[in-house]
């Protein structure tokens, strides 16, 4: 069953143009050493980890067919985007836990069948314990998994994030890449008794290299700040 349009699934992951236009709700947090009852449909803002890489949050879009609650993954040292539709959430009798059942959506826009959940316990005013472990290659909250401690914040970290993490690791992977298909190339050329400078030691071929591969981080990790943040391009 399909409950999310297919080109809005491809727009938040960043393989698309934005194709539907949805306005979402404001968000703010509110400080306290536990889980309030307003809260039982997903807490308001972002949940956050430098020293995990990982950010994540509840999207409420108002969409024709009504209102449609996401989560949204960011594995920025991946970097990857997961999506998830909750199915049920529930807050402990403490009211330190909040746990979230959902499952993920395809790229294609369609509700996978299994189930997932994940706990949020709550530490203090504003540090929480959140477990991280792999789906599809890349981490998403879970019941297990190596622990973090996340803080929340009213502000998206994406751009933050995006920029010291991903861009990193999106820069060695494309110039690497590059560099493989422009030696490959080199040895096309010269099996044919051609003569052809190696780039791997071509200062000019070096700084093409570096050029593309910049310019394929910008877009990327553009790419990744809107699908997070699910924004136009206005923002």
């Amino acid at each position: 069953m399909k409950l999310i349009n297919p080109k809005l699934i491809a727009s938040i992951l960043g393989t698309a143009s934005l194709a539907l236009t949805l306005t979402a709700f404001p968000t703010a947090t509110q400080a306290s050493d536990t889980f309030s009852d307003s809260e039982i449909s997903g807490p308001t803002g972002y949940f956050k980890s430098s020293k995990a890489q990982f950010a994540f949050h509840w999207k409420n879009l108002k969409t024709d067919s009504g209102v449609q609650t996401i989560l949204i993954f960011g594995d920025f040292h991946k970097p990857q985007i997961q999506l998830g539709m909750p199915s049920l959430n529930n807050i402990s009798k403490d009211r330190k836990t909040f746990t979230s059942e959902y499952k993920f959506i395809s790229s294609k826009g369609k509700l996978l069948t299994q189930k997932y959940y994940f706990p949020i316990k709550k530490l203090s005013d504003n540090s929480y314990q959140i477990h991280l472990a792999y789906h599809d290659g890349a981490r998403v909250p879970s019941a297990n998994g190596k622990s973090y401690v996340f803080t929340k914040s009213a502000a998206s970290p994406a751009k933050s994030y995006a920029h010291k993490y991903s861009a990193k690791v999106l820069k060695k992977e494309y110039t690497l890449q590059l560099q493989a298909s422009a030696e490959k190339q080199y040895r096309k050329e010269k099996a044919k008794g051609k003569r052809v400078s190696d780039p791997a030691t071509n200062k000019t071929m070096q700084k093409k290299i570096a050029k593309r591969a910049n310019a394929a981080v910008a877009k990327s990790v553009k790419q990744i700040i809107k699908g997070f943040n699910y924004s136009d391009s206005s923002k």
